[in-house]
């Protein structure tokens, strides 16, 4: 408490400490999402090129 009764704050710093102890950086965080993107990815291409190798089965007949 300060002097005229009111609670101090605690410092921007202290708080941007308490946040990265709690939460961690974007660098800590799991890299759920980029795994995700990267199996869509190639999920889709190999759909593509079966669909790919589809058609040109197709045609040569």
């Amino acid at each position: 408490m300060t002097d005229d009764g009111e609670a101090a704050e605690p410092d921007r710093d202290a708080l941007d400490r308490q946040v990265r102890d709690r939460y961690g950086t974007w660098r800590d965080r799991p890299r759920g999402l980029a795994c995700a993107v990267v199996a869509a990815f190639l999920v889709l291409t190999t759909i593509g090129f079966a669909a790919g190798v589809a058609a040109l089965v197709l045609a040569a007949r």
